[in-house]
């Protein structure tokens, strides 16, 4: 194959999920179409699966072993030095883990603190056993992504020769929530780069779960059955969350699409049909029967456990089967008519499954259902719902969306295209493939305003506030907000808002720093008092050194006549398919990039 260089790159996505993990990639220099596109597979143990279970297990061999200090950025949440008290090695790693041993899972949960836990998933004991190890959770993240990433580059290899891969540069493509915080989606950026992706080597990347498991259902029915201005909502049902995002096609050929409402997030995915599993048989079999049992049949109740996930959930059809039973083996229970356990399993009725299911259900179809009102409130009528996702192989979630707007939509499709599990890294690479411009717009689901202070005025501003600047000999009033994007508003993407800033200073060496603010309150306030939901997103160091002196303006006190200089100069923010990026600018010229300090203290 002749290589062109501009080209010469392998595109490999990595979709860092709840529960489990997938990838896919192509060659740039002739990519599939993206119909053709699919995920990689080949894990060990895992029998050809599109995707990886998230999760490792570690071994302890010491204690009390300092690791040396470094001076560059800190690349954890414990600022400039993490020192471990333990050596703990990843000894096992999805599929391979002995789940009879202690083992973490869910861990891309505590990436981001800011998240409400599903009611199964305790933090303390996600955190309790991180302490053990030594790790903190950016650490944890990138030693699975370690593993995670060795697998990839051998299927790459594999698929593409060893000469190739030699030659070739590989860039990598970051998936995550939507609902995600910005500090959140950097700590994964951190992981990755533990892990051996770097931003300068690999080009890293990150675009949204729902916007690129949208792209690849979107480019799915754009060649079957949809036309411009038709509006389509995107459901990627996971393990953990499950995110639902609206978008409007403008374009055919060239593909071109924008979210059409603000997108929306819970955690409600199918991890918490596990748990409801696990507390009917506990109310079946008695707590310390159960107990018991699972004390002396470790491996057992693991393989009950993954029966039910991978064959039970996935199966269940009440429509089709009213009457059905599902046996799930229970190696070595003692037989019990009235629990309904015979010859090592133990039987559920329909009834029983869809008891289990029916609050998450209702959940789900809650969250669509909220999305589909707010479209209507707009005056965009949705054409249908894509479902992706581990959960959307459902066949009970699929059929249960299905008649419910059949009832009170319809024409309104509900459809399920190819590779649905494997959606977001397949979608992942197609956005590469595409560009960032494929969307043209995308809706702001919370405030972004900046920290700052305004000339003090009696009548406005409370004595608390009141502050005097010595080098203009001005009283101020701190701690307000100026708003820069509203929630729900339409961002064009890659076109800035440009925040601007004047700065006083005794001389043009001043750096300033600016503290951005977000709020996810219905009507943002402005002052700023520190609540959950209106919080410190980052910290932005504006080095003004770097500003030529002719843009610095000299200028005299009134009362003293002493001299001090001026700068009026902006930070660009901008909304990108991973997050919000920033520049720095003085009149209209962009002077340097900025890079958004995040705070760490609630990572563990």
């Amino acid at each position: 194959m002749r290589r062109s260089a501009d080209r010469d790159t392998i595109i490999c996505s990595i979709d860092f999920g709840t529960t489990f993990s997938g990838a896919s990639c192509t060659y740039l220099g002739k990519p599939e179409p993206p119909e053709k596109l699919e995920p990689i597979t080949g894990w060990a143990g895992g029998d050809n699966c599109e995707k990886v279970p998230t999760q490792l297990r570690y071994e302890v061999t010491g204690e009390n072993i300092p690791q040396p200090r470094r001076r560059k950025r800190a690349v954890s949440d414990q600022d400039t030095l993490f020192v471990s008290q333990f050596i703990a090695e990843v000894v096992e790693w999805g599929f391979e883990i002995d789940q009879s041993k202690n083992y973490i899972q869910y861990l891309k949960l505590l990436l981001d603190p800011h998240q409400q836990l599903p009611s199964y998933i305790s933090r303390r004991d996600l955190e309790a056993q991180l302490r053990q190890t030594g790790k903190t959770v950016i650490q944890a993240a990138g030693d699975y992504l370690t593993k995670f990433k060795e697998h990839v580059l051998e299927q790459i290899e594999e698929r593409f020769g060893e000469d190739m891969c030699s030659t070739t540069k590989i860039e990598f493509i970051l998936t995550v929530p939507a609902v995600w915080s910005d500090s959140a989606k950097d700590a994964t950026l951190q992981a990755a780069e533990l892990a051996g992706m770097s931003a300068r080597r690999h080009n890293l990347s990150m675009v949204t779960e729902p916007e690129a498991a949208a792209l690849c259902a979107l480019k799915t029915v754009a060649g079957v059955n949809a036309n411009e201005e038709d509006v389509w909502i995107v459901a990627d049902s996971g393990g953990g969350t499950v995110d639902v995002i609206s978008y409007e096609i403008k374009s055919i050929s060239p593909f071109l699409i924008e979210e059409a409402v603000s997108g929306d997030g819970d955690v409600c995915g199918s991890g918490l049909l596990n748990i409801r599993f696990k507390d009917h048989v506990n109310d079946k079999m008695g707590t310390r029967t159960l107990e018991e049992y699972i004390s002396e049949n470790g491996a057992a109740w693991a393989g009950c456990l993954k029966h039910f996930e991978e064959r039970t959930k996935r199966d269940f059809d009440p429509h089709r089967f009213p009457e059905k039973e599902y046996p799930i083996p229970l190696w070595g229970a003692t037989d019990d008519e009235d629990v309904g356990i015979s010859a090592n399993y133990i039987v559920l009725t329909t009834a029983d499954l869809l008891e289990i299911f029916r609050p998450v259900i209702a959940s789900i179809l809650l969250l669509i259902g909220n999305q589909y009102e707010s479209l209507i409130e707009n005056s965009k009528r949705p054409q249908g719902l894509i479902l992706v996702g581990g959960f959307g192989r459902s066949k009970h979630l699929f059929q249960s969306l299905k008649n419910n707007y059949a009832a009170v939509a319809p024409g309104f499709e509900v459809i399920r295209p190819p590779h649905a599990w494997s959606a977001v890294a397949i979608g992942a690479v197609i956005h590469r493939l595409e560009g960032d411009q494929v969307v043209q717009s995308r809706i702001s689901r919370s405030h972004y305003g900046v920290l700052q202070r305004e000339r003090w005025n009696e009548a406005k501003h409370g004595q608390a506030t009141k502050v005097f600047d010595e080098d203009d000999e001005f009283w101020y009033a701190e701690n307000r907000i100026q708003w820069y994007v509203k929630k729900g508003q339409s961002m064009p993407n890659g076109d800035p808002i440009v925040m601007p800033f004047h700065v006083t200073a005794q001389d043009h060496t001043h750096n300033e720093v600016v503290t951005l603010i977000v709020s996810d309150e219905d009507e943002a306030p402005d002052e700023f008092t520190p609540t959950r939901h209106t919080r410190i997103l980052c910290t932005i160091p504006a080095d003004l050194g770097a500003v030529s002196r002719k843009q610095w303006k000299v200028r005299s006190t009134k009362v003293h006549k002493k001299k001090y200089v001026v700068l009026d100069y902006g930070v660009g923010l901008a909304f990108g398919a991973g997050g919000i990026v920033f520049d720095m600018r003085v009149g209209n010229k962009v002077v340097g990039t900025a890079k958004a300090d995040y705070p760490r203290e609630s990572l563990g």
